[in-house]
């Protein structure tokens, strides 16, 4: 029975760009519990007018009745033709807050001022939308588990003008946001480093002796950068360290000793933020995939991706 009621729903649904826009079909409109007191008010005015046979009374009585009706369409009209669209979520650990932000305007260039947006279990945002206005809403929720976070439905409401009425309307968007394993308090055991030689001998990529200066390259760590030669506008450049060997270690899930498996996975996290704040290179093995030992910013965030899905895609 209750699948049948939320069969019934008008919902909204993103286009393959990713935008949704409200029509006057999929807004529904009730009166909040001022809206219910104002009605009965009206109500008692109408049956004292009639009782007494008040000229005044029954002139305020109609007056507020006319009121409340031109509220029902103002509040109609703040949600027509709104248009929402995801614009993404920033990875987070499992337990923290992910933050999923959304671009509200509207193409006819009208304003809405006092609009509501919020997932089913979560805090809502309130914004006022301008007329020639962009306007970015962030929506918090709690991430529990690793994997794909899906928030679910969201609920965009307006109250505007006197708070007599709620117009609201449902969406359901592509909106997800990618949790990483919660990092384990300990650092893990780790077999010690191999070493492998540079490419090039002493102008190699290695770790030992200072060699020269290069240009900045995405993903390239901050304590390699040259700050003073930056400060003195000589551009952002980066520190190159020679040697012949550079350390090397390898990440195995199959060699922890827990058997259990997002604890695995949580000791890996912990591991894979620890070796980034080092000099040393890193590979990951997983049952389903091996990344080759790398460093810097971009191959510490393709092992914990690789973390957060193991298992689920």
């Amino acid at each position: 029975m209750l699948q049948r009621l939320q069969n019934l729903v008008r919902v909204i649904q993103s286009d393959k760009q990713g935008n949704a826009r409200i029509s006057g079909r999929k807004i529904y409109i009730l009166p909040t519990p001022y809206g219910v007191l104002f009605g009965l008010l009206l109500i008692l005015l109408l049956i004292g007018s009639i009782n007494y046979a008040n000229s005044p009374a029954f002139l305020l009585t109609f007056l507020l009745t006319g009121l409340f009706l031109h509220t029902i369409f103002h509040t109609w009209r703040n949600l027509l033709g709104l248009q929402i669209r995801w614009l993404g979520a920033e990875p987070v650990f499992a337990g923290e807050e992910s933050i999923f932000r959304f671009q509200l305007t509207d193409p006819d260039r009208r304003a809405h001022p006092a609009i509501q947006l919020s997932f089913a279990a979560g805090e809502p945002a309130i914004s006022d939308i301008g007329a020639l206005e962009a306007i970015t809403i962030s929506l918090i929720e709690q991430a529990p588990l690793r994997g794909w976070f899906l928030p679910g439905r969201i609920t965009i409401e307006s109250r505007y003008p006197l708070g007599l009425l709620r117009a609201w309307s449902y969406l359901d968007t592509d909106a997800r946001g990618l949790v990483y394993p919660r990092p384990a308090d300990r650092v893990p055991d780790i077999d010690a480093p191999d070493y492998e030689g540079t490419l090039t001998g002493d102008r190699g990529n290695g770790t030992d002796d200072f060699v020269g200066h290069r240009g900045y390259h995405p993903g390239d760590q901050p304590r390699h950068m040259n700050w003073k030669a930056f400060a003195s506008d000589k551009g952002l450049l980066i520190k190159q360290f020679g040697g012949d060997r550079m350390e090397r270690v390898w990440l195995d899930f199959s060699q922890l000793e827990s058997a259990d498996t997002e604890t695995r996975l949580q000791l890996l996290t912990r591991a894979v933020l620890e070796l980034s704040l080092s000099e040393v290179k890193f590979g990951l093995r997983l049952p389903e995939l091996e990344i080759q030992p790398g460093s810097g910013q971009s191959h510490e965030q393709s092992c914990l991706r690789a973390l957060a899905l193991h298992g689920i895609e």
